[in-house]
């Protein structure tokens, strides 16, 4: 009979209950973390967009600014050529645009754009992109007098 107690005294190990307390805390702490990542990584895809569609009227406004100050007219450069009369819109559509020569590629796949330009200063810039949370549709971000929204 004493041997039979040394025995069981000399087990080591976790028992099947402290294995499962161990696992359980684990699962409600990746249940609180996870959803966290995710909106981390979301906010980091819009903080890009945001950053994608500023690179488009930076580089709008360089070439609104250099036409205007060579010609005193609203810009050709900026949509393949095509004279637009002040406050005309000027869209990624153009292959040979000198926007898009001056973006390169930058900008995410899929993407589209319209730039507002008067009198040589871009007004506005909406820069639409498909989702990329899984969900059908478009992201549109505007830029416009300083101000930048997303919808």
């Amino acid at each position: 009979m004493e041997m039979i107690n040394r025995m069981r005294k000399n087990r080591k190990g976790f028992t099947l209950v402290e294995i499962i307390v161990v696992l359980v805390i684990l699962a409600i702490l990746a249940a609180f973390t996870i959803p966290t990542m995710l909106g981390f990584v979301n906010d980091a895809r819009d903080k890009a967009h945001i950053a994608e569609a500023r690179e488009i009227y930076v580089a709008a406004q360089s070439i609104a600014t250099e036409t205007y100050a060579t010609t005193s007219t609203n810009p050709t450069g900026l949509d393949g050529g095509i004279t637009k009369p002040s406050g005309g819109a000027y869209t990624n559509s153009a292959t040979n645009s000198a926007l898009k020569q001056m973006l390169g590629s930058d900008i995410s796949v899929g993407a589209a754009w319209t730039v507002t330009v008067d009198t040589g200063k871009v007004t506005k810039v909406t820069y639409t992109i498909p989702k990329t949370d899984g969900t059908p549709g478009t992201r549109t971000i505007i830029i416009e007098g300083g101000k930048t929204t997303i919808s």
